[in-house]
């Protein structure tokens, strides 16, 4: 199954201005991603790299598949979705080009 890995931002100007609108926001987008890993669906990682940003990894069919887990969050949040290719995979495609180049 493919592999994906989303780094996801705040929008600044989507989000509410009032402290509780704000809060109400951030309450719901917490508890979605611990729904999203505790179901045991093709969200495998969550994680923060600042208060405003974070990554996720996604095992999915396809990137439409991530694509419209992704669009829940709009407009609260962007997305970038960059599919993996594991190291196997790569390798010999990566080892094939540069045999191909020379």
């Amino acid at each position: 199954m493919p592999t994906y890995l989303t780094h996801f931002a705040c929008n600044y100007e989507a989000w509410p201005t009032d402290q509780n609108g704000q809060k109400a926001a951030w309450t719901k987008m917490i508890k979605d991603a611990n729904d999203n890993l505790k179901q045991g669906g093709p969200v495998k990682f969550v994680g923060w790299a600042n208060n405003t940003e974070g990554y996720a990894l996604v095992e999915a069919s396809s990137k439409a598949e991530v694509i419209r887990l992704c669009a829940r969050y709009w407009p609260l949040f962007h997305n970038e979705i960059i599919e993996l290719v594991p190291n196997a995979e790569a390798g010999d495609a990566i080892l094939t080009g540069v045999a191909e180049g020379w």
